[in-house]
């Protein structure tokens, strides 16, 4: 887990799908530490965005 990364891009509880979708976007390219959750994978299947892979890190 990237630390730093995360110190710095807090995402707050009850954040709207919106800000909760670039946020796992940036974090799977920055630290990817877990998968994206499966209502953000929905949300990005039904917008037609590619769901990034979890890379082992």
């Amino acid at each position: 887990m990237d630390a730093g990364w995360h110190d710095a891009h807090v995402l707050g509880q009850g954040a709207p799908m919106d800000a909760r979708i670039a946020w796992h976007l940036e974090h799977a390219a920055a630290c990817g530490c877990r998968a994206v959750p499966r209502t953000v994978v929905e949300e990005l299947e039904r917008r037609g965005i590619p769901v990034p892979e979890r890379e082992d890190r």
